[in-house]
């Protein structure tokens, strides 16, 4: 193995720490707020928040249970085509809307 296989070695173990440890988790957080801002247009983004991606799902948090209802029922499959075409969001598969804490 010589001198490029150890340095190899200590950089995916670095990352898997990284990835581990969630230190990364802010910066991917990052690029989906500005994809969840292109796709759900500054209106509604300035009215919810990316709250977690988790295996493919993005968690949107919305104020009220009306507004939950609404991206569920009538805006879901857009803003998931949206975001899906965006390349600082890809691998999402899913939406899931939830109450929650947005910005005010």
């Amino acid at each position: 193995m010589g001198r490029r296989g150890t340095t190899e070695s200590l950089g995916n173990l670095v990352a898997a720490l990284l990835q581990r440890r969630a230190y990364a988790r802010p910066l991917a957080l990052s690029g989906l707020r500005q994809a969840w801002l292109r796709a759900a247009g500054e209106r509604l983004a300035s009215r919810s928040r990316v709250a977690a991606l988790r295996d493919g799902v993005l968690t949107i948090e919305v104020a009220s249970s009306a507004q939950c209802y609404e991206l569920e029922a009538f805006r879901a499959r857009q803003l998931l085509g949206a975001l899906q075409a965006d390349p600082d969001a890809q691998g999402i598969r899913r939406l899931v809307f939830r109450v929650g804490n947005p910005p005010s």
